[in-house]
């Protein structure tokens, strides 16, 4: 049963259509901008080893120091919540949220290898808070619905996908399950129309986003599922190890211009070795796959761990921006490379199963992850049963070995 005794569900009702329309314009504003900045700078990067340009350093060192003056005068904090953990807490502060916004949007102007789910997350998420926090509401649950809302229209938007969208929210949001339909309608509505603003301007989908060889199911293929899933935990361990290495050392940095500088100028050495690790990963990914006979086993281990490495140097430098995109691209590459290590897996069953299970392996949205990445590669509905495998085992390693790393650390003496 909807809530519809609650004046507030009622009128989230009405005030999910324009919050989706406002936040497929928000979306379809925020990508422009940012995607035509960056574009400015690094439209025509090659593939190949040291294909960049040189002046990529200097251009987003400086970038690193631009945000870090933009975070002190817009008084920014030095942590910053992700977008997995807004949507998880499933309320933005109105106030900050465009600040957030504009630091994202240059982040990603200038080069840092993050995505747009941050900005994404925020502006939908701030529309909606701002919207129940007129009204006055002190329902705890209205505001994360409100806010929930918001951010369904803003990923609705870019992900071009409403349903993939309203999943994934509903998935991370805490949202008991008892009120999870009541949840989703609202979210679904402002979703879609957020989907027609952005998609009637840009045509852009994420559905059958990479081509792939066409994949028949076979029953062995859940064997192989449950290896990939082994796989993805390993990949995830690699980007949690090269992750927690760069935040230690860039601790020692305690001016947050240097740490800009010197981080941004790192992220842009990467891209110049590897232009391939620009940007969200979101286009490059396509490339990798569409090379997957071409690209040889190293090259696409380098542009992994370079990946992995330029994420964290991103983050740890003060960029701001999403890491669902570059999750992925992470995933996909890896998919590419076990390919390309067991031939015998097909690219495609390996390539949406990475996807789906590096992300998946720490998230607690295994629906939406397995539908974006099946979807994305196109899939027959059969075929997904092992891509559920493999995002179910890649869970079930990292938290049983995520249990055994904290009961150690527990046992451990003082």
């Amino acid at each position: 049963m909807l809530p519809l005794d609650e004046r507030w569900y009622r009128r989230l009702l009405g005030y999910a259509f324009p919050i989706g329309l406002a936040a497929g314009v928000l979306a379809l504003l925020f990508t422009e901008v940012t995607e035509t900045g960056s574009g400015l700078f690094f439209a025509d990067a090659g593939t190949d080893w040291w294909s960049g340009e040189w002046w990529w350093i200097p251009l987003i060192a400086a970038g690193g120091l631009v945000v870090a003056s933009l975070r002190r005068w817009l008084a920014v904090p030095e942590e910053v919540p992700g977008a997995i953990a807004f949507a998880q807490q499933a309320w933005v502060d109105p106030a900050s949220g465009p600040r957030l916004v504009l630091v994202s949007a240059v982040s990603l102007v200038v080069g840092a290898s993050l995505g747009p789910s941050f900005g994404l997350i925020l502006m939908g998420g701030a529309l909606g808070s701002w919207i129940i926090s007129r009204m006055g509401s002190d329902d705890g649950e209205a505001k994360h619905e409100y806010a929930l809302t918001g951010m369904a229209g803003g990923l609705g938007s870019a992900f071009s996908a409403p349903l993939f969208a309203v999943v994934l929210t509903t998935e991370l949001s805490p949202t008991e399950k008892g009120r999870y339909v009541a949840a989703f309608i609202p979210q679904l509505i402002a979703a879609t129309l957020g989907f027609v603003v952005f998609f009637g301007v840009t045509s852009r989908t994420l559905l059958n986003a990479y081509e792939v060889p066409s994949y028949t199911f076979d029953f062995v293929d859940l064997l192989v599922g449950l290896l990939l899933g082994g796989f993805a935990a390993v990949t995830l361990g690699a980007v949690l190890v090269i992750n927690g290495a760069v935040v230690r050392a860039a601790a020692l940095v305690t001016n947050p211009w240097l740490r800009g500088l010197v981080g941004g100028a790192l992220v842009g050495l990467i891209a110049v070795a590897l232009p391939l690790t620009l940007t969200s990963g979101s286009a490059q990914l396509g490339t990798v796959i569409q090379n997957a006979t071409v690209f040889s086993i190293g090259f696409v281990a380098a542009v992994l761990v370079a990946k992995i490495l330029a994420v964290a140097l991103s983050l740890s430098a003060g960029f701001l921006g999403g890491n669902v995109f570059p999750m992925i691209f992470i995933g996909g590459t890896a998919g590419v490379l076990v390919h390309l290590l067991i031939p015998d897996i097909p690219l495609s069953l390996s390539v949406a199963a990475m996807m789906a299970a590096v992300p998946g392996a720490f998230l607690s949205a295994p629906l939406s992850l397995t539908l974006i990445a099946a979807a994305t590669v196109g899939l027959d509905p059969g075929a997904v049963i092992p891509v559920t495998v493999a995002v179910v085992t890649a869970y079930l390693v990292f938290s049983i070995v995520r249990y055994l790393v904290a009961r150690r650390s527990e046992a451990a003496p003082t």
